[in-house]
């Protein structure tokens, strides 16, 4: 059976991995000659390159779930950033397979970056390993204050900083939800949020959380659409109420004047369930981490 050569987000214990788990028989550490590997829309993609290399995993499936892997993967990668390619890799005992795999479309583009190491893994994900840590960090150090409804220049300075780091955790909401879900045509942001609530990860990090810590009960309305609710009683319906929160500071009918508590709960609620999530899902990136909070 011909396999998929992975060397990004489906490889053994990466993000995407559990969507392909049950359909896998076999997984061999592989290399692809001729390619280089780097980062393109905060994706890693690979890109033909004479002089390079690239490892990764040859991932074969199961013969009677073959149909299932192929059609997984496919809708994983999706038709605008992937194309699909027969390959040749070999293992470290220079045996050589065929394979299938999935490289840059078109060109590399501007903010394309090359990776010197020829391997890619979350552990090291900019948003992931850096961003996250400097910001939950940042959060952790905050304090709930009240202004009265006059709200100047005290307000806003407070106000302010929950805006943009509440803005800046759901990029990277928003950064995981790719990562897990991927890039179908079909699906955009508000759909990869609510299908990573379905995930048993997700649902495991809130309920620590909770157990843990506790989260504040919050209910909103969606900004556009005032019959629309969001709570944040279960998992799912507590990632697309945080999303929800996003929308509406980023869209008309902003409630500026009444989000001061709001936004600050969400924050450590939300930061900390991503906390648990990340630190369950990828394995060492609490000690990458230590150091980067460490440098600030």
């Amino acid at each position: 059976m011909r396999g998929l050569f992975a060397y990004g987000t489906l490889k053994k214990d990466e993000l995407a991995f559990s969507q392909i788990e049950s359909t896998v028989e076999t997984i061999i550490k592989v290399q692809l000659s001729g390619y280089e590997i780097g980062i393109r829309d905060s994706l890693p993609v690979i890109f033909e390159s004479k002089g390079y290399a690239v490892e990764g995993e040859l991932i074969i499936p199961k013969d009677a779930a073959a149909d299932i892997f192929w059609k997984t993967v496919e809708d994983y990668e999706g038709k605008n950033l992937y194309q699909k390619i027969e390959a040749e890799v070999q293992d470290r005992n220079k045996q050589k397979y065929s394979c299938l795999a999935f490289i840059g479309k078109r060109e590399k583009a501007r903010g394309y970056t090359r990776l010197e190491n020829s391997v890619w893994t979350s552990k090291y994900d900019p948003y992931l390993a850096y961003s996250f840590p400097i910001l939950f960090n940042e959060i952790q150090k905050l304090t709930k204050e009240s202004y009265p409804a006059d709200m100047y220049s005290n307000y806003w300075r407070y106000m302010n900083s929950l805006q943009e780091k509440y803005l800046l955790l759901t990029v990277i909401l928003e950064h995981i939800a790719l990562l897990v879900v991927g890039t179908p045509n079909s699906t955009g942001p508000n759909a990869r949020i609510s299908q990573l609530g379905e995930t048993a990860e997700w649902a495991i990090a809130f309920q620590t959380v909770k157990a843990s810590t506790g989260i504040t009960p919050i209910s909103v309305k969606d900004a556009k659409k005032l019959k629309d609710n969001y709570g944040n009683d279960s998992p799912k319906d507590a990632i697309e109420m945080y999303y929800q929160v996003r929308s509406n500071l980023s869209h008309q009918g902003k409630g500026g004047f009444e989000d001061c508590d709001l936004i600050y709960a969400c924050l450590i609620d939300l930061s900390a369930i991503l906390n648990e999530y990340l630190r369950v899902k990828i394995i060492g990136i609490e000690e990458e981490w230590k150091k980067v909070v460490r440098s600030v």
